[in-house]
């Protein structure tokens, strides 16, 4: 099934939109629990009950994220 994000030019992504960015997508628990540890440090802007993240700073920490993943293999 192929994934993709309701609309890609938009300036904040929700969770589940987030996981699809990762190759392959990961869930909403394993972003909750990598946010939980440290490891995706984002900001999250609220907009009623929901919370959403700048798709700017989204693509930054998975850019770190693989870089630390690619320097832990080595």
């Amino acid at each position: 099934m192929d994934k993709k994000l309701i609309n890609p030019d938009a300036e904040f992504i929700n969770l589940s939109e987030i996981g699809k960015l990762f190759s392959p997508p990961i869930s909403r628990v394993s972003l909750w629990k990598w946010q939980k540890q440290g490891k995706l440090k984002l900001t999250p802007y609220l907009l009623g009950n929901k919370k959403f993240f700048k798709r700017s700073e989204v693509l930054a920490e998975i850019e770190q994220h693989k870089e630390t993943k690619h320097e832990n293999s080595n």
